[in-house]
């Protein structure tokens, strides 16, 4: 056996650069946390079983996963003009070497979400992820330069991967529906709050996204919303979305808070903190712009490119208040099993 030359390193390294490693380990948490901080324990108490066990469940974990990283690649590969107009630093990956990379993390990707299924007894369930690659590409290469239909491709894949861990547990969820009703509604009711708050995260951050691109956008003639819009009237729109974010983080804090939950309370008090940060941000961003930014009298103008700071900062504080809201799951787990013992 050779060993892999420094060259042969070093495109490893660019790949698994280019697949944000980060956004993957939190993708990969999130996944984890749904079954085993809120799917687990309600079935342990009814003394029910998962019908796909621990290891073919990260075996699917790690294959959407895979995807995930491969979406990330055909992403970067279908904006790289945009990207160098903004002045981001992505691998650049040869040509000879991306596409084997990018079908290569498919094929494996499909492989183990297709093997997990069948151990599921759901080979159907293969079609979701077969959609996913499809959308992905079709979002990299096209829907993401048309207006809000790039957005609204991503919340939608941002809702199946939330819903991954339910679908692949479809028979177990099933028989927990039909034999303690009340305890599934529990679990669901709990499950939209954090869908609620995944697609309209999501949905924030790709428009704060739009605004953050705008000037490599309309160098490359891209028709995205804040292209079409403004930057100013993206904002805006997104400060409408985050309100309902922050409008359902206060609820849940008033519950918790009137119920007695302290600790978990206190938790959801640092968060909802943070999501005032993020919204008092966009609203002052959104009077304090004194232009829309529109494509007419930006098309030549180099000042786009040097008012979008606030935006990158803003899409890095929405993506840990996504962290916050999934280590969540992990915190209330926590305190459910050793903050209200007694001595």
């Amino acid at each position: 056996m050779t060993e892999p030359t420094s060259k042969e390193s070093s495109n490893l390294w660019l790949v698994m650069r280019a697949t944000r490693p980060i956004n993957l380990v939190l993708l990969a948490w999130t996944l984890i946390s749904f079954r085993f901080f809120l799917m687990l324990p309600v079935l342990e108490t009814r003394l029910l079983n998962f019908g796909l066990d621990h290891r073919d469940f990260l075996i699917m974990v790690l294959g959407a996963t895979l995807l995930a990283g491969a979406g990330n690649l055909i992403n970067d590969y279908f904006d790289r003009d945009s990207d160098h107009r903004n002045g981001k630093r992505r691998p650049v990956i040869a040509e000879n070497l991306f596409w084997p990379a990018y079908w290569g993390l498919n094929g494996v990707g499909l492989s183990l979400c297709a093997w997990s299924a069948w151990q599921a007894g759901l080979l159907n369930l293969t079609l979701v992820p077969i959609a996913a690659v499809f959308l992905l590409f079709r979002y990299s290469e096209h829907w993401k330069k048309q207006g809000l239909i790039g957005p609204l491709v991503i919340v939608f894949l941002c809702f199946l991967w939330v819903a991954l861990p339910w679908l692949y547990e479809f028979k177990a969820m099933g028989i927990l529906f039909r034999y303690y009703r009340g305890d599934s509604d529990k679990l669901h009711r709990v499950w939209l709050i954090y869908l609620a708050f995944c697609t309209l995260i999501t949905l924030s951050r790709e428009l704060i996204k739009a605004c953050e691109d705008y000037a490599g956008d309309l160098y490359i003639e891209a028709h995205t919303v804040a292209v079409i819009h403004g930057i100013r009237w993206t904002t805006c729109i997104t400060s409408v979305v985050w309100s309902f974010v922050w409008g359902l983080n206060t609820f849940i804090v008033w519950l918790q808070w009137t119920n007695q939950a302290t600790m978990e309370a206190a938790y959801s008090t640092l968060a909802w903190l943070w999501s005032s940060a993020i919204l008092w941000k966009l609203v002052a961003l959104c009077i304090g712009s004194k232009e829309s930014h529109s494509a007419q009298n930006d098309k030549e103008s180099d000042k786009s490119s040097e008012s979008i700071q606030p935006y990158r900062t803003l899409s890095l504080w929405i993506k840990l208040y996504f962290a916050i809201g999934i280590l969540s799951l992990w915190a209330y787990y926590m305190i459910f099993l050793y903050g209200t013992s007694t001595p």
